[in-house]
C-alpha cells in the first residue's frame, strides 16, 4: 500500500484554484470601477470646478446678509418707581409733614448726618413760614439694633434739628424721639419695606 500524498498548504490550493483567482480579479475590477466613477462624476450643480462658479452679484450679496433688528431684544430700564427719594412731603388739614427716610440719610445705628444730606434738608425747609413752630420727631422700627432705639431716634432728630437751627434760626423747634411707639405702617416680617417706612425723621409745621 502506497503512502498518501502530502497535503498542499491551503494558500497553495487557493492559488491553484481558478475560481479563487477569478474572485480576486473580480473584486479588484469592481473597486477600480467605483474609483473611476467617483473621479469622473461631474460636480454638483453642474460646475466642473470653483473657477466655473458664478461671480456674486449685488443682489446675491444683499440676500446673504442678515440684518439684526434690536427692536424687541433690548430692554430699556425705567428707574421710575425704583429710585427712592430722601423725602416725602404731604400737606393735610393745614399741616405739612416732611418725612425723611433715615435709611438714606444715615448709616445703620448712626446719627451722623452727611454734609450732602444736610444741604438737602436745608433746601426742604426753605419755604417754612418765618418764625413757624416746627416739630422734629425721630422714629425707628421695632427691631433693636446695636444702639437703643429710643436713643437712636432722639439723636437722629437732634441731628436734623441742628441743620434747621443753622439755616433757619428763626424757627421754634420741638425735638423728640419716639423709637417704635408711633409706626407709620404696620410692620410685617415678610415685608422689609414696612420696617423701612417706619425708620424716619418727620418735620412738621403749620402751613
Amino acid at each position: 500500500m502506497s503512502a498518501p500524498s502530502p497535503r498542499r498548504p491551503a494558500s497553495e490550493e487557493r492559488r491553484r484554484d481558478p475560481r479563487t483567482r477569478l474572485g480576486v480579479r473580480g473584486g479588484a475590477a469592481a473597486a477600480l470601477a467605483v474609483a473611476l466613477a467617483a473621479t469622473l462624476a461631474p460636480p454638483a450643480a453642474g460646475f466642473a470646478g470653483p473657477d466655473e462658479l458664478p461671480k456674486p452679484t449685488p443682489e446675491l450679496l444683499a440676500a446673504s446678509v442678515i440684518q439684526w433688528d434690536p427692536a424687541g431684544t433690548v430692554i430699556q430700564w425705567d428707574p421710575a418707581g425704583t429710585v427712592r427719594s430722601v423725602e416725602q412731603v404731604e400737606t393735610a388739614a393745614g399741616r405739612t409733614t416732611i418725612t425723611l427716610a433715615t435709611d438714606i440719610l444715615f448709616t445703620p445705628d448712626s446719627a451722623e448726618l452727611p454734609q450732602t444730606a444736610a444741604a438737602r434738608v436745608g433746601e426742604l425747609v426753605a419755604q417754612v413760614p418765618q418764625g413757624a413752630a416746627v416739630q422734629v420727631h425721630g422714629h425707628t422700627d421695632s427691631v433693636q439694633g446695636a444702639v437703643d432705639n429710643q436713643e437712636l431716634s432722639t439723636a437722629r432728630a437732634e441731628a436734623v434739628a441742628d441743620v434747621l437751627r443753622a439755616g433757619r434760626p428763626d424757627l421754634q423747634l420741638e425735638v423728640a424721639g419716639f423709637a417704635a411707639t408711633r409706626p407709620a405702617v404696620t410692620e410685617r416680617a415678610d415685608d422689609p419695606a414696612t420696617r423701612a417706612a417706619n425708620r424716619r425723621v418727620e418735620i412738621v409745621y403749620a402751613g
